[in-house]
């Protein structure tokens, strides 16, 4: 048991670094949680001092973060100021599924979702673009649940409306460019998302 404990706090180290970063500072105590013997304590906090490990974290951050990049682009735009200590926050609770780290899109989503439930998510266009990038998500995955089940007819015509309280053709422009949009004025948009086959139309009503 005390390897797998031990195989455990490495992998946690190397996944949270605000835990890492804790236990360089505050010793072995911080290592309670895991059944390990006096020498794996010892290897442990040798390798949290270790000037490779801050690269190790870095790395692991990278490819965790990737996924969530790939299928939330706009939103991760949108709250490049407050994204680390997001992704900090949702780290340090959520563990990966597996090494192709295939849960951290849905993990990011849900973890929003619930920001966005309790009213945390309280950045300016942050819910409605989340909202947008939410739909698209939804649909991608229902493309890649049809092709592994061989159904693309049953993809004709599939239609998600999203609600937009700022114009969407300056808010989305600006945040594909990976900038931030200026003061919009309110108002009410739809934009319809239309999936015909693998291929994804976006519509935008004035």
């Amino acid at each position: 048991m005390s390897l797998l404990d031990f195989q455990r706090a490495l992998c946690d180290l190397t996944l949270n670094p605000a835990f890492a970063g804790s236990v360089l500072r505050q010793g072995g105590s911080r290592l309670d949680g895991y059944e390990l013997t006096a020498n794996e304590q010892v290897r442990l906090l040798a390798v949290v001092r270790q000037p490779g490990m801050s690269v190790n974290c870095t790395l692991a951050r990278a490819n965790r973060f990737a996924p969530i990049a790939d299928a939330f682009p706009l939103t991760c735009s949108l709250l490049k100021p407050h994204l680390r200590p997001l992704l900090d926050e949702l780290w340090s609770f959520h563990r990966p599924d597996g090494y192709q780290l295939g849960s951290e899109a849905d993990a990011f989503a849900g973890f929003l979702r619930q920001k966005v439930a309790s009213g945390e998510m309280n950045f300016t266009y942050a819910e409605e673009v989340f909202r947008y990038e939410c739909a698209i998500w939804d649909l991608i995955r229902l493309v890649q649940r049809s092709a592994l089940e061989s159904a693309p007819a049953a993809l004709e015509d599939t239609q998600v409306t999203v609600r937009f309280g700022h114009n969407p053709r300056i808010l989305i422009g600006c945040l594909e460019r990976d900038e931030l949009p200026p003061n919009l004025p309110p108002g009410d948009y739809v934009v319809r998302l239309i999936l015909r086959g693998d291929s994804l139309e976006v519509e935008m009503a004035d």
